[in-house]
């Protein structure tokens, strides 16, 4: 199958329209939103004023890396390109590394990572009720 310059895949109109794109392009937007609101603490828009230099070292190193991934994600999910769900599963590591393994530093947030966790499992059931469907399409579509 043929890729645009992104990565994505280039689709008929038929195959565009289907539950996992959509499923993909929601989740797409909830992490622009995200990696915005990320953004506007990196810059300081607030309403408490807070910045980048008024975060600890820790908070500082994983406010940017989850503004890039959040964003970079945002992008893959909407174009629907395969390293979109990669840097989703990315950025579902990093925030409970964040809030596990280094809860001491960032604090623990339960329902960021239930909501990560569950939204993932949603995405993983509609594919594979897509792929149960219709397995000769789909594996021809993710062969090349």
């Amino acid at each position: 199958m043929d890729e645009d310059v992104l990565g994505a895949p280039i689709r008929k109109a038929e195959e565009r329209r289907d539950w996992v794109g959509i499923y993909l392009r929601l989740v797409g937007l909830g992490f622009l939103v995200v990696g915005l609101v990320r953004a506007c603490l990196i810059l300081g828009i607030t309403p408490a004023g807070d910045n980048l230099m008024t975060m600890s070292p820790a908070w500082r190193a994983g406010l940017v890396t989850l503004v890039l991934i959040d964003l970079f994600a945002a992008v893959g999910l909407w174009i629907g390109a395969t390293w979109g769900p990669v840097l989703w599963g990315v950025a579902i590591l990093v925030e409970l590394a964040m809030y596990t393994a280094f809860a001491d530093l960032f604090g623990t947030a339960p329902v960021k990572i239930a909501v990560h966790l569950a939204a993932f499992a949603g995405f993983l059931a509609i594919f594979y009720l897509k792929w149960r469907s219709r397995p000769e399409k789909m594996y021809k579509l993710y062969k090349n």
